[in-house]
């Protein structure tokens, strides 16, 4: 199954093929790694894996790099076993690739602009051939769709009709390779657990972070396994209770792609005695088997739209990425009164007078995690405490940036966009400050669970 876009063909010659890991931080089920491998053996070339470490990202702190490096100090082993040299540069050296003179080099998919200028940058000062893979998603966002889809109804239909084709493609293991000296380059060469730390001092640390979760393939399983075996059954029925913790907690593994979609696709539906058919249109399931669809639908057709909407919509993180008809009906209820008007400083250290919000909010900053419900309620109540649509798309995305450990994903630009601007979602009935976009409140939080249970769990920031 091809998921390449060849994004500068070249007919030259080089000594090597090279693999730039970025958004799929993982040896496991890699497909960017293994066209490059099958790409090397068949040319006889050696192969290099590579990292650009970025040390300054907007608001992104200790919690993330630390989550990073675990994972990456894993790759670095996992890489070393296969005779694979994984090279760790400093992001201002992406021109060091040259001097190592590749044929091909190989990048990971993101549609986030930042990546994108990445690769279309290299493309111009390198000689070789630059190709991206979509090991991320299920299925190739380009291949899904070549236009921005309206909502999860217009791309879940594309999404069943080739799903199976892809789920039911063979990934050989790899073998270990012939050892290969590294040239000399200005790089760290198989970086270590100790190196990794060492650069993690840079960050201060975080003394109201309390991380719940360890970064690593191995971890990613560890916390699959969990969830298959003490939350699958009930999770169709408790997703939505953040009293519960009944959530799969996969997502910080998933953003850093340290475990692949697909992978754990595959392991839900070993579960199953219903075809995927079934478990797609949600037909004589069992109790196990509708939670399994339900997270499928999260996993894949929720996760591959944000992909889709990143991809074909460059305002993705702005509110000019929303529907006409968001815009407008936010426009004219844009002056309507705000009974009260939090600062981003106010907001940021939990300091409005509704505790389910409060709480919600410092879930994400001692975790790095909010519970998925929890984040909708925490995004429209921004909308309704700000000036304006614009101010309350941007403290919603510094805030999830900054804290969670999923920040700076599809995901999360989507979701905020949801909340705020009815991305993927219907018009509602008018009412003031967000005219026809979907409304929450505390009423409902306490309608459905015992909101202050929640509250008491995380009821101040120590």
């Amino acid at each position: 199954m091809n998921r390449t876009q060849l994004q500068k063909n070249s007919s030259e010659t080089g000594k090597c093929v090279i693999y730039v890991m970025s958004r799929d931080q993982r040896v496991s089920q890699n497909h960017a790694l293994l066209y490059a491998i099958k790409e090397a053996e068949s040319k006889k070339l050696p192969i290099y894996v590579v990292f650009f470490y970025y040390s300054k990202v907007k608001s992104r702190g200790y919690r993330h790099y630390k989550f990073m490096f675990e994972g990456l100090s894993e790759v670095s082993e996992n890489l070393k076993t296969l005779n694979i040299p994984f090279l760790f540069f400093d992001h201002n050296k992406l021109v060091e690739l040259n001097k190592l003179n590749p044929e091909s080099v190989y990048f990971d998919f993101s549609p986030l602009r930042g990546p994108r200028a990445v690769k279309s940058n290299f493309s111009e000062t390198t000689a070789a051939s630059v190709k991206v893979v979509d090991t991320h998603n299920i299925i190739p966002v380009w291949v899904i769709s070549d236009k921005e889809e309206f909502a999860a109804y217009t791309i879940r239909s594309k999404i069943h009709k080739q799903i199976k084709r892809y789920l039911d493609e063979d990934f050989p293991g790899f073998s270990k390779l012939e050892k290969v000296d590294v040239p000399k380059i200005d790089a760290e060469v198989f970086p270590t657990s100790e190196y990794f730390e060492k650069l993690l001092v840079s960050f201060p640390k975080e003394g109201l972070y309390k991380p719940e979760f360890i970064g690593g393939y191995k971890n990613a399983r560890n916390q699959l396994e969990l969830f298959i075996d003490e939350k699958l059954k009930d999770y169709d029925e408790l997703r939505n209770d953040p009293t519960k913790n009944n959530q799969s907690d996969l997502s910080p593994y998933l953003h850093f792609g340290q475990i692949s979609s697909l992978e754990i696709v595959k392991e839900l539906l070993k579960l199953s005695n219903s075809s995927l058919e079934n478990i797609l249109k949600k037909e004589s399931l069992s109790k196990e088997e509708q939670s399994i669809s339900a997270f499928i639908e999260e996993l894949v057709v929720r996760k591959e739209l944000s992909d889709n909407f990143c991809y074909y919509n460059e305002n993705y993180d702005s509110i000019k990425g929303v529907k006409p008809w968001a815009k407008a009906t936010l426009l004219e209820h844009q002056s309507d009164k705000r009974e009260y008007i939090y600062s981003q400083e106010e907001l940021e250290f939990a300091k409005t007078y509704d505790p389910a919000w409060n709480a919600a909010q410092i879930q994400m900053i001692q975790t790095g995690k909010m519970h998925g419900y929890m984040r909708m309620y925490w995004c429209k109540k921004i909308l309704e405490w700000t000036k304006s649509p614009e101010e309350a798309v941007d403290i919603a995305v510094y805030l999830n940036d900054k804290y969670s450990l999923d920040g700076y994903d599809p995901n999360g630009y989507v979701g905020i966009l949801w909340s705020i601007g009815g991305v993927h979602d219907r018009q509602w009935f008018d009412r003031p400050i967000f005219g026809k976009v979907r409304y929450m409140n505390y009423g409902g939080l306490k309608r459905k669970f015992d909101i202050k249970k929640y509250e008491t769990k995380f009821a101040s920031l120590r």
